[in-house]
């Protein structure tokens, strides 16, 4: 073998030798520093294919979701018939879904499908919502958009595709169809069992994400966004500023997010951070100024049973209406503790039914 094949397969090989200690990734058509699924661990349940085995529809969803500012964005070369672009901000649907919806824990989409077919009720917003629903107010949330993609538009249609031909690779039968609740890590992962009695320090956050987090997302939070201007590569989120995730999305309660940080961060060392390192730094990262989304809409309503939707608030979620009398400042709702909020809420109700006829 020539010398120059020795280096390149030397370096090829290192090259794989640094990923298997950040990540158990396999190539499925991504690109750059990203958080990619351990597909030998998934086997069992999953078939990583390859993209370029999809059908032409879900390719395209494919790159809207994982290229979105390249594709939706402001330079994107997809808009609407007018010339508005579909999404305002860098940040791309894989930013939260990592590599496209195939991570678990990872807020994935492989369950999406099944999730969405029963019309579960979305209680923020008092409405039963399908998979075209939530796709809608993702973009509203988190590309931060005041203009919304319809359910016929070509561009949803193709998103769906990929998102179906997502869940397509799940193939063993207790988890297709109804038995996606038992498909592993389809919810955000909690950060601690015992969250909801902690209390977050934001002082102290700030400081771990200065050592922890700014090399990649920057001291101020805007990151790199997904992109830089003229560069074709995902680049790391930005955490706060106008292109971030938005107040109504979930990641704005603190308890969520700090799971996510836990579980997935820093990039290349996930579950190296204690749960109240987690939480310290969520709170810090939702602190700073950020859009509001349609966080003011939320849990503005009347239920069905007549509780307001106000007192079934997650308790670390400031968004939305709140309760008349609730007696909680908003720093204990921000930082914890959070059971006690959680248990005045429940009383509460139980009261109210009690008062019913």
């Amino acid at each position: 073998m020539h010398p120059t094949h020795y280096l390149k397969l030397f370096t090829r090989l290192a090259g794989v030798l640094l990923l298997a200690t950040q990540v158990q990734a396999d190539n499925l058509g991504f690109d750059g520093k990203i958080v990619e699924p351990d597909c030998d661990a998934m086997g069992p349940w999953f078939n990583c294919r390859k993209i370029d085995s999809a059908p032409e529809a879900a390719k395209r969803g494919y790159e809207y979701i994982h290229h979105t500012s390249k594709t939706l964005g402001p330079d994107g070369n997809k808009k609407f018939s007018d010339g508005t672009p579909y999404s305002t901000s860098n940040i791309a649907c894989s930013s939260c879904h990592f590599t496209g919806g195939h991570v678990p824990s990872g807020t994935p989409m492989y369950q999406s499908p099944a999730k969405y077919a029963g019309l579960p009720y979305f209680r923020p917003l008092n409405y039963n919502r399908d998979l075209e629903d939530s796709i809608v107010d993702c973009f509203r949330n988190c590309m931060n958009t005041s203009r919304t993609l319809s359910k016929s538009d070509p561009v949803m249609q193709d998103m769906v595709a990929y998102i179906h031909w997502l869940s397509e690779g799940v193939t063993d039968p207790n988890m297709q169809g109804t038995g996606w609740v038992n498909l592993p890590g389809t919810a955000l992962p909690a950060v601690d069992a015992n969250v909801a009695n902690m209390v977050a320090n934001p002082a102290k956050g700030k400081t771990l994400y200065r050592d922890k987090c700014s090399s990649c997302h920057s001291k101020d939070g805007a990151g790199k966004g997904e992109y830089r201007r003229g560069e074709n590569r995902p680049r790391t989120p930005a955490l706060w500023g106008d292109h971030s995730y938005s107040r109504g999305a979930a990641f704005y309660n603190s308890q969520n997010l700090a799971g996510y940080i836990r579980t997935h961060m820093p990039y290349g060392k996930p579950n190296t951070l204690s749960a109240q390192q987690a939480l310290d730094m969520a709170a810090y990262i939702n602190d700073q100024a950020r859009p509001d989304g349609m966080a003011d809409e939320m849990f503005c309503h009347i239920e069905a049973d007549g509780i307001p939707g106000a007192l079934r608030k997650p308790a670390a979620w400031l968004v939305g209406c709140s309760y008349t009398g609730e007696p909680f400042s908003d720093a204990q709702i921000l930082y914890g503790p959070w059971q006690p909020i959680t248990d005045w809420r429940n009383a509460e109700i139980t009261r109210l039914k009690a008062l019913q006829p």
